[in-house]
């Protein structure tokens, strides 16, 4: 008897899922080792971060992957998130937080996924002001 035959289109939906559920879990010890920290720990760590405590607890409650359309959208932009973090660690920090309080994130997904290109982004992204001065820093070799 032969063996089935595995496409790939099965075979990435399989990962697709099994990477979903790796996710899932990683952000549930992580959620579940901020609420195991005391207010003191929290306070230290927000103000490491240069948020508020209700800040931090608000983006921990989002999980890590909360701006991940940010990111996403710098790449198509060809800006280096890492290299904006470094030099501009507040700029980057007040991006992330506009980014996973937005209210537009399954459209920014849609956009980016289908048409990455498209300016239409800037008639609803938070960020466009500020995406738009670091292009034309990049552009000046800032």
């Amino acid at each position: 008897m032969l063996a089935p035959q595995v496409n790939s289109t099965s075979t990435s939906f399989v990962a697709a899922i099994r990477n979903w559920v790796r996710r899932c879990l990683q952000n549930h010890r992580s959620r579940a080792e901020f609420d195991a920290c005391d207010n003191d720990e929290i306070v230290r760590m927000a103000s490491d971060l240069g948020l508020s405590p209700s800040e931090l607890r608000d983006m921990a409650r989002r999980g890590p992957d909360a701006a991940q359309q940010l990111l996403d959208r710098m790449a198509a932009l060809q800006l280096d998130a890492g290299t904006v973090a470094k030099k501009q660690p507040a700029v980057m920090r007040d991006m992330r937080r506009l980014c996973s309080h937005c209210i537009e994130k399954k459209r920014c997904q849609r956009d980016l996924v289908l048409t990455p290109d498209s300016p239409i982004w800037q008639h609803y992204c938070l960020n466009t002001d500020t995406l738009g001065d670091l292009q034309r820093e990049a552009a000046k070799g800032l």
